[in-house]
């Protein structure tokens, strides 16, 4: 490696400052069409890696490496609690496989503008973990997806629930780049044990990424528990509406099932 001087132009491409709100250009990055990809969160996700591992080895003395900001030891639990909860393509059911991109570590939250563009932004203050896994079924076409965020108190995990109903009600119809999804509301969720809320979202997606035109359906379930909060989607072509349902739901209890004895160690 060779020094620069102080005055001296950095080393390497220097990337654009981030502007307000979502990037437009960048795939929506959640639970709703279950693909997210993003070169950014690629290296958001090999930085976050490095210092898990890192807190994980230790100084040698015992004690945790991790820097502050992370919560030290607090941090590599919520990770391991949601890469323990989120799912793999076996937990789906026969048929299910990975799908490219698999998965986002850490995944960007989901957001919605006044003007109705959504888009992905990256994980608030106050985000402990957030682990996404999307999954296909390539005879069906059904895509799935599975993600497990986890806070650092309850009442944030009960601040990033409400925005969901918030961002249906007043968005019925929402846009990304060229994808349109219309008849955007909410529906009456599952019951899941052991799940203090649950919000159902479904709609119609009418054009895809590329501006093609397409029928398809979709189901995403958000539930929390304590400061953890699960999300399941499945997105499948016009007539497969009650295995879209039946899909999520399962893919929502078999987190929760999981959830249960992981949750009450991460809160020691």
């Amino acid at each position: 490696m060779t020094s620069q001087p102080p005055s001296g132009p950095p080393a390497g491409p220097v990337p654009p400052p981030p502007g307000p709100g979502p990037d437009p250009r960048r795939p929506r990055g959640g639970a709703r069409h279950g693909i997210a990809l993003a070169v950014g969160a690629a290296l958001v996700a090999l930085v976050l890696a490095i210092v898990v591992v890192t807190s994980l080895r230790g100084d040698g003395r015992g004690g945790p490496a991790a820097p502050p900001s992370l919560g030290g030891t607090r941090a590599a639990a919520a990770h391991a609690l949601a890469s323990n909860v989120v799912l793999a393509p076996p937990d789906w059911g026969p048929g299910f496989g990975r799908a490219d991109p698999y998965e986002f570590d850490p995944a960007d939250e989901d957001v919605v503008l006044g003007n109705c563009e959504y888009g992905g932004r990256a994980a608030r203050s106050g985000t402990l973990a957030a682990v996404q896994r999307v999954v296909l079924h390539p005879s069906s076409g059904l895509t799935g997806t599975s993600e497990v965020r986890v806070f650092t108190d309850d009442p944030t995990a009960k601040r990033y629930v409400a925005e969901v109903p918030d961002q249906i009600r007043r968005c019925p119809t929402q846009h990304g780049g060229k994808a349109l999804y219309t008849g955007v509301h909410e529906t009456p969720p599952p019951e899941v044990p052991g799940l203090e809320e649950v919000v159902a979202e479904e709609g119609s997606q009418v054009t895809a990424d590329d501006g093609t035109g397409v029928d398809n359906r979709y189901l995403v379930l958000t539930g929390r528990t304590g400061r953890t909060v699960l999300r399941t989607s499945a997105v499948a072509g016009a007539g497969q509406e009650a295995r879209i349902r039946r899909v999520a739901t399962d893919a929502l209890l078999e987190m929760q099932r999981r959830l249960g004895p992981e949750h009450a160690a991460a809160r020691r």
